[in-house]
C-alpha cells in the first residue's frame, strides 16, 4: 500500500514538478521578477531617453534679452535682416562709422546663450577706430526669430545675411568686410567664410574644431549629469527638435577652405568648455595667412573679458591689415606694372 501510495503522486508527464513540491509557485515568482526587471528596465531606458530630449530643449530654447547695457545714445541704430537660405528674421544693431568715405566694417557674433550685449564694448572701440560694426542676436536669442538655437551649424545663414546686410549699407566698403565670432559664434564665423567669399578676413575666439569631440569634454561640467548614455541620446534627439546633426558640426572641415583671406585663431589654454587643442586642430587644417593666439591663464573667451583693451589691441592690427584699403598706384606706374605682367607672361609661354 505505501508504494502504491507514492505511485499515485508520480505524474505521468515528465519534467512536470508537482504542485505540493512548491514548483509552481517558484516558477510564478520567476516569471513576475523577470517581468518587473523588465518593466523597471524598460522605465529606466524611458527616464533617460525623456531626460535626454528635455535637455535638448533646455540647452536650445529661445531666450530673451541678455544683459542690461545699452550703446551710448545716437552711437547705434536698431536693425533688421534676415539669414541666408532660411529667411530667418535677425536683429541687431549697426554702428556707422564716423568717415564721410565707405569705410571697412566688422561683425561681431556673440556665443550661445548670452546675445548682442557680450560684444558691445568691443563694438564701441573698433567704432572709435573708424569701423562700421554689426553686432546682432542670433537666431533664437534676444529680438531674433527662431525656435532653437543649434549651436553654430544654422547660425552659419545669420553671419552670413549679416554680411550681405552690410554689403548693401552705402557706409560700407563692401570689399572689406571682417568677422569676428566667440564660441558658437567663432564656429559659425569659421562656417560662413568657407561659403561666404564677401567675408574678407576671420578671427575665431574659442571656437570647436568638431562639436562632438567638445561635447564629450565638457557635457558633464555644463550638465552635471554622466555622458553616457545621456550625451548619445540627446544628440539623436537633436537631429528631431533642432534638426541638426551634430557629426556635420566641424568647422575644421571648412577652414581650409578661406584661404587665401586671412584668419586668426585664438584661445584661452585654461578654457574648460572647448579645450585649447582644437585651436590647435584648427590651426592646422588652416591654409596660409594665419596666426594663432593662445592666451596663457585664460578660460572660455576669458582673453576679452578679462581685459578688453590688450584684446583689441592684439586683434584690431590683424582685422586693420586684412581689410586695408587697396594701394592706388599712379597711371603710369600702373601701366608699367602691367606691362611687367605681360611680358613675364609671354616669357613663361616661351620657356
Amino acid at each position: 500500500m505505501a508504494v502504491d501510495s507514492q505511485r499515485a503522486h508520480v505524474s505521468p508527464h515528465p519534467g512536470h514538478v508537482p504542485v505540493g513540491e512548491g514548483g509552481l509557485p517558484l516558477l510564478r515568482y520567476a516569471l513576475w521578477a523577470t517581468a518587473a526587471t523588465l518593466g523597471i528596465s524598460g522605465a529606466c531606458a524611458a527616464l533617460v531617453s525623456a531626460l535626454s530630449a528635455f535637455l535638448v530643449y533646455q540647452y536650445t530654447r529661445a531666450r530673451g534679452i541678455w544683459g542690461t547695457d545699452e550703446p551710448p545714445d545716437g552711437a547705434a541704430e536698431e536693425i533688421t535682416f534676415t539669414s541666408a537660405e532660411d529667411n530667418v528674421n535677425i536683429s541687431g544693431w549697426f554702428f556707422a562709422s564716423r568717415d564721410t568715405r565707405p569705410a571697412p566694417a566688422v561683425v561681431l557674433c556673440h556665443g550661445v546663450w548670452t546675445g548682442r550685449r557680450e560684444c558691445l564694448p568691443l563694438a564701441l572701440r573698433f567704432l572709435n577706430a573708424g569701423y562700421n560694426v554689426l553686432c546682432f542676436d542670433f537666431r533664437a536669442h534676444g529680438l531674433s526669430g527662431g525656435r532653437y538655437t543649434s549651436v553654430g551649424r544654422h547660425e552659419t545663414n545669420d553671419v552670413i545675411g549679416a554680411v550681405h546686410y552690410l554689403s548693401e549699407r552705402p557706409e560700407v566698403d563692401a570689399n572689406r568686410i571682417g568677422v569676428v565670432g566667440f564660441s558658437m559664434g567663432a564656429a559659425a564665423t569659421i562656417q560662413a567664410a568657407a561659403r561666404c567669399p564677401q567675408i574678407a578676413a576671420v578671427v575665431a575666439d574659442s571656437s570647436y574644431a568638431s562639436f562632438l569631440d567638445a561635447a564629450r569634454y565638457s557635457f558633464q561640467a555644463v550638465t552635471r549629469l554622466p555622458h553616457y548614455p545621456i550625451a548619445p541620446l540627446a544628440i539623436a534627439w537633436a537631429k528631431w527638435i533642432v534638426h541638426v546633426d551634430a557629426n556635420r558640426m566641424r568647422p575644421v572641415d571648412d577652414i581650409g577652405r578661406i584661404a587665401p583671406r586671412p584668419v586668426l585663431i585664438t584661445h584661452g589654454a585654461l578654457d574648460e568648455i572647448v579645450p585649447v587643442r582644437h585651436a590647435y586642430t584648427l590651426f592646422k587644417a588652416a591654409e596660409e595667412p594665419k596666426e594663432l593666439w593662445i592666451v596663457p591663464g585664460a578660460h572660455h573667451v576669458g582673453a576679452r573679458d578679462a581685459d578688453t583693451d590688450a584684446y583689441f589691441e592684439r586683434v584690431e592690427p590683424f582685422l586693420r591689415q586684412a581689410l586695408a584699403e587697396p594701394a592706388i598706384l599712379p597711371v603710369s606706374l600702373a601701366n608699367d606694372q602691367d606691362e611687367r605682367e605681360a611680358n613675364g607672361v609671354r616669357e613663361a609661354a616661351q620657356a
